[in-house]
């Protein structure tokens, strides 16, 4: 994805420990995702029902295993 594109993730391939780190953070499955800045590290802002949204800064590492379709 580019510097802000709108996506939704799909599905994520990591390790139990990193994905539960991540659901709890609210980046899971169906989670609606904007890309803020790419690369070192990615920051994605997270969107909710009801207009709330958060960003988190996720490593190369970490967001090569995150599958985002679109929107």
């Amino acid at each position: 994805m580019e510097q802000g594109q709108i996506g939704v993730i799909t599905r994520t391939l990591l390790q139990e420990q990193d994905a539960a780190l991540l659901r709890a953070m609210g980046l899971r499955p169906n989670t609606k995702i904007r890309v803020c800045q790419t690369g070192g590290p990615w920051i994605i802002e997270m969107r909710r029902s009801g207009g709330a949204c958060s960003r988190i800064g996720l490593a190369d590492a970490i967001a090569a295993h995150i599958h985002v379709g679109p929107f």
